[in-house]
């Protein structure tokens, strides 16, 4: 929304978010937006607030509460420490707030800067002066203008603690959130040392830490998540997520706190060594958790006397958002009588999607969420509303973190009865080679087993702003991949961006429909993860359209899995025995 005349008086509402804002009176504009070549820039006058400075229609700081943000972020991680620091690298934090706390510790010999946007620092600090209070008189401090992804590189070794000041990952901050530069990080740390940056609200938010946790994981030998509140940047909990070179670092983090604060020589308004600060259980328990979402595939047999029309599975769509404690996003996108063989239907829900495919007398349903997933709620439901007997059921941990064998471990195979108590006996997937999947004489097609299949990918360390694009991601959907497999597209591509702090997938999500299947896919921008499911009756080459579509993205890994859909009446052993989940590494 931005500036915003209401009545006599200016106001300014952020842009953050599509679906809620928060808004303050304006009583000047000091800067009027200004583009720097990199982003947005304004600073305003407010009298609750003092100056704000807002970047592309966000928050910043205000100079009112700059403090509680910038002495958590220098403070916390320089006082974890076991050794005083020397060398502190900053990334971003072109208003010098962050600088401004470094420069406090005596200890500190050297503070590099290094900032993209040189107007960002050159305004702030003519306007915003107490923020910088000092900083570029000091001798101690360098700025550097330039992409601290590139600075980094040439720092092997040299840093005790280096604070990623940046903005969300959007617009220049896009290099700032890749495995690459989370690695680049590592690496320029001393041992012992510890790199620190925002990770937004928890609440509104809702993946920008777990997504950060995971990449991190990935490169650092430990991961911790501070958690503060700051009025300016709405929400309520806001969090750091930090990483350390060394094993043990945050175990000790808070005793040493204690033991160096008093030793400063300085006070500080809003960061306290007595406050641990660490997040709610509940944040705690969606950042260790080891996957990003589950899925329940289900393959039902129709009563012969009352197959449902679209309304009905219009209905279904909906109930089962309710079943599953979802809400659904927009409207259902069908393809209806254009395939010929009965509806095909497809409802966005609030963490990703579910979806319905006719095949003569067999349902062919998929639940997927990345939230916490009622499992047997949505088996249960599906068979009352479909007034069938029994489900043919995999249960999908998607996006796992773990190992292909701990992921095969936990995909489950069975069987659901009307009135079963309980998932009674559940089988796995038979894990395979990925030169085995891709091989010409594989045995799954020639099988017989069922007249569809369902590729499912998982595909990791993404480019992200391949997979932040709605228009890269409708292009591949649309156009790239039925190529690549030969599949014909029924209607147009849909391809929504939620957008990288929206509660839903964080990214885009599509839905491409075929002759006889479709292409539902889910891209978590700050898991660097796309999420693919693709139905087909008719076989296509599985080594090219993993391979590609991995070389699309440029994803690093994948796990797979591939499911014969449609098994009315098969013994479950037969189904688990046909069903195969494999690895494969990228070029």
């Amino acid at each position: 929304m931005g500036l915003v005349k209401k009545g006599k008086d200016l106001w300014f509402f952020e842009d953050l978010y599509s679906d809620t804002t928060y808004g303050f009176k304006v009583s000047k504009v000091i800067v009027p937006e200004t583009d720097t070549g990199f982003q947005k820039l304004m600073i305003l006058e407010t009298d609750r607030f003092g100056r704000v400075l807002i970047l592309d229609g966000i928050v910043q700081l205000t100079e009112e509460d700059e403090g509680i943000y910038h002495e958590w972020i220098a403070h916390w991680p320089l006082f974890a420490l076991q050794k005083p620091a020397r060398h502190v690298l900053i990334i971003g934090g072109g208003d010098c707030g962050v600088a401004r706390e470094v420069l406090r510790h005596q200890s500190v010999q050297k503070v590099t800067m290094v900032e993209i946007d040189r107007m960002v620092c050159d305004l702030t600090r003519r306007h915003m002066p107490a923020v910088c209070a000092g900083v570029y008189e000091d001798p101690r401090f360098k700025l550097i203008v330039g992409d601290g992804a590139e600075v980094i590189r040439r720092m092997k070794g040299k840093c005790d603690v280096i604070v990623i000041d940046s903005t969300d990952p959007i617009g220049p901050a896009q290099s700032l959130f890749s495995t690459d530069f989370y690695q680049s990080v590592y690496d320029a740390l001393t041992d012992g040392g510890i790199t620190i940056h925002q990770t937004g609200a928890l609440i509104l938010q809702p993946f920008e830490a777990p997504g950060s946790w995971r990449q991190i994981e990935r490169s650092f030998d430990d991961v911790r998540v501070v958690q503060f509140a700051n009025i300016s940047y709405m929400g309520g909990p806001f969090s750091l997520t930090a990483g350390s070179k060394g094993k043990g670092v945050f175990k000790n983090a808070e005793r040493n706190a204690l033991k160096a604060y008093p030793k400063a020589g300085f006070k500080t308004s809003w960061y306290s060594p007595c406050i641990p600060a660490h997040p709610y259980p509940e944040f705690q328990k969606r950042l260790e958790t080891d996957k990003y979402g589950e899925e329940i595939v289900m393959d039902i047999e129709l009563p012969s006397r009352s197959l449902p029309d679209a309304k009905k599975v219009g209905r279904w769509a909906l109930q089962t958002c309710d079943a599953i404690h979802m809400l659904p996003f927009g409207e259902a996108i069908t393809a209806g009588s254009v395939r010929g063989e009965g509806e095909t239907l497809v409802q966005y829900v609030e963490t990703s999607a579910i979806s319905y495919r006719r095949y003569g007398r067999l349902a062919a349903l998929n639940c997927f969420t990345c939230a916490a997933l009622p499992m047997e709620d949505a088996i249960r439901f599906s068979i009352d509303y479909f007034k069938t007997q029994r489900a043919l059921c995999w249960y999908l941990p998607r996006g796992s973190f773990a190992d292909i064998r701990k992921a095969r471990n936990n995909t489950k195979i069975f069987a659901y009865g009307a009135g079963t108590d309980g998932l009674g006996k559940a089988y796995r997937p038979r894990l395979i080679d990925s030169a085995d999947a891709f091989a010409r004489d594989f045995p799954f097609f020639r099988s017989g087993i069922a007249p569809q299949f369902e590729l499912v990918m998982d595909i990791y360390d993404c480019d992200y702003e391949k997979i932040a694009s709605s228009a890269a991601v409708a292009e591949w959907a649309g156009g790239i991949f039925p190529k690549i497999s030969g599949l014909s597209t029924v209607g147009k591509v849909d391809a929504p961006d939620f957008g990288h702090a929206k509660k839903k997938t964080a990214g885009p999500s599509v839905v491409q429909l075929f002759k006889g299947g479709s292409n539902i896919s889910h891209y978590a921008a700050n898991w660097l993860m796309i999420v693919v499911n693709i139905v087909s009756d008719r076989k296509f080459n599985l080594g090219k359209a993993v391979r590609r579509t991995m070389g699309y993205f440029k994803g690093r890994y994948a796990i797979c899995w591939l499911l014969p859909r449609g098994n009315t009446g098969q013994p479950l052993k037969k189904v688990a025995d046909n069903t195969y989940i494999f690895f494969v590494e990228g070029k």
